[in-house]
């Protein structure tokens, strides 16, 4: 899942717990943990959780198939992004705010513990911040920007550019399937997770 997917999914847990989340990708193995608070960590690891449950679900897997022949390695990034698009295109399913306050919520949440993030994080904070770019989502712009963007990031290696294609081929099917994977996320980190780290709130 990418970032909107993420900060979505623990939008009603402790502040440091969605930071943890946010700054997660930067944060490898077991070591890193224990630089920062035990709420934090409990973040970096629901998004650890995130991301094996979506990287190993039957639904994620049979989009990442479909892009597979294109895009090879990288069909798993792609799909975290049309997800992305396929909840802010449909955000006001799933939350009770616009899109446009979530982010400026976010973001102002974020800006309290950017002293602690890594410099990867702190620069998609700033991308958040200046760009809108939870908001850039929910527009085929929006998201043939970041595919453009991740292109360039990887030395033109992926082509991820060109995925916008896919993505207007594919939509009612990735509408249809994400429905379906968003609802068994959230049963997963409901009864699977949260609990088992016993954390009192928990996803609504």
């Amino acid at each position: 899942m990418n970032f909107l997917a993420h900060l979505y999914l623990t939008r009603n847990q402790p502040e440091e717990i969605s930071v943890g989340n946010f700054m997660a990708d930067a944060i490898k193995g077991q070591r890193g943990l224990a630089n920062y608070s035990p709420l934090i960590q409990k973040g970096i690891l629901i998004h650890r959780a995130i991301d094996h449950f979506t990287d190993t679900h039957p639904i994620f897997q049979k989009g990442t198939k479909r892009l597979h022949q294109g895009y090879g390695k990288f069909s798993p990034i792609i799909m975290d992004i049309f997800y992305d698009h396929i909840l802010a295109e449909n955000w006001q399913k799933y939350a009770s705010v616009s899109l446009a306050e979530f982010n400026s919520m976010q973001c102002e949440m974020l800006s309290k513990y950017l002293h602690i993030m890594p410099e990867r994080t702190q620069f998609w904070y700033s991308v958040m911040k200046r760009d809108g770019l939870l908001h850039s989502y929910a527009t085929e712009d929006g998201i043939a920007s970041v595919l453009s963007r991740m292109e360039r990031r990887s030395g033109g290696l992926s082509k991820m550019g060109n995925a916008i294609v896919e993505l207007k081929e594919f939509k009612p099917m990735l509408n249809t399937e994400f429905k379906q994977f968003i609802l068994e996320m959230k049963q997963f980190l409901d009864k699977e997770f949260f609990e088992s780290v016993q954390l009192k709130s928990r996803v609504g």
